[in-house]
């Protein structure tokens, strides 16, 4: 099998912006011909050794589109789905790397059969954590004689890091001594009060919420021209604000260096999600990172010393950001970029993922 060069097939569709999959692809193509190109798999014409799957609803754009749609898939989508995930399933070997528990945008019934569908098909399950495993098993009583491996989230080091905390400041128009909390990611509506009594909790007045992904919201007013003018008055106020930097649209990965080295620590404000990328993102960078206690989140966090809190109680939340000050102090955030670039590299983590595969095939 050595002499032999396998060939694997990233399913989904392309996502230029997704850092872990073009991360992943590149380290993988060390020991293989790796290929993403979600045609490939509903053609179901050429060869390929391995099948991996990372998110069932991004298969294809059309999937994709009942992501924004109330109505069910329809029937004809599902009998070919069920076609290539038997075609492949007899030709190939099909892993499924577990990012979230269900779609953000919908988790519907209609969405949680597309995903107990797909991994039913699956011979192995990539986790970021134990939890997620133990979850998979309670959300799939039914799916037997699937293979589950925890292989750490890589890092983000392929991301231009060419600042300093004194030049990103500066770029940012930050104090050098504010305390700066980031958040970074889009921020849902139901997230916000979190992050203001998270924000709040910061002593002092000195202090700044670097947000970019917190967008201003239009009001509901039904005179549509007042709530356009509403609106544009409420963005021109939030950008000539000191304490709050939001709503600034997206931030390309050129710069997420400013943001993250201005920061004095990370956080993630998911309380219903599984993982969060930001851990590691944060991690790489040499910051502290405080989020929930639970799920994936909350495992990895406590497993690296971070903060964690729990959720719906205003104590934890404080006594987890005091706590965030208190590492940052202690030079936490060395010890987690440390981490990061020795046991999160994409070299170690690709390699895990091909000694999977090649278990796989061997079988």
């Amino acid at each position: 099998m050595e002499d032999k060069r396998l060939k694997i097939l990233f399913a989904n569709i392309p996502t230029p912006g997704n850092r872990f999959v073009i991360d992943l692809k590149e380290g993988l193509e060390k020991y293989a011909d790796v290929v993403w190109d979600y045609n490939e798999f509903w053609s179901m014409e050429n060869h390929f050794d391995i099948i991996h799957i990372h998110w069932p609803e991004y298969l294809s754009f059309e999937l994709e589109s009942y992501l924004h749609k109330s109505g069910p898939i329809p029937n004809s989508l599902w009998r070919s789905l069920i076609e290539c995930l038997e075609f492949w399933k007899k030709t190939a070997k099909i892993i499924y790397t577990r990012h979230v528990q269900y779609p953000h945008a919908r988790h519907d019934q209609e969405f949680m059969k597309l995903y107990r569908t797909t991994v039913s098909y699956c011979n192995t399950v990539i986790h970021f954590g134990r939890y997620s495993i133990e979850q998979f098993k309670e959300f799939y009583p039914e799916v037997k004689n699937i293979k589950h491996v925890v292989i750490p989230h890589h890092n983000y080091e392929s991301l231009p890091n060419l600042s300093t905390p004194i030049e990103a400041r500066q770029k940012l128009g930050i104090d050098e001594d504010a305390n700066v909390m980031l958040v970074f990611g889009g921020i849902k509506e139901n997230e916000k009060d979190l992050i203001k009594k998270a924000f709040y909790s910061i002593p002092g007045k000195n202090k700044v919420l670097l947000a970019p992904g917190w967008k201003i919201t239009r009001r509901k007013i039904g005179y549509i021209r007042l709530r356009e003018w509403v609106w544009e008055v409420e963005k021109w106020i939030a950008s000539r604000y000191k304490r709050y930097k939001f709503n600034l649209g997206f931030i390309s990965e050129d710069d997420a260096h400013y943001f993250l080295n201005a920061s004095d620590f990370l956080f993630i404000p998911r309380t219903n999600e599984l993982n969060s990328g930001n851990i590691t993102l944060g991690c790489t960078f040499g910051l502290v990172v405080v989020g929930k206690d639970t799920a994936d989140i909350g495992e990895i966090l406590q497993e690296t010393g971070n903060p964690t809190f729990t959720v719906d109680d205003d104590t934890s939340l404080k006594n987890a950001i005091a706590r965030a000050y208190q590492l940052k102090a202690l030079k936490h955030g060395n010890n987690n970029r440390t981490l990061a670039l020795k046991e999160w590299s994409i070299g170690k983590i690709s390699k895990a993922y091909w000694d999977e595969m090649k278990m796989l095939i061997e079988i």
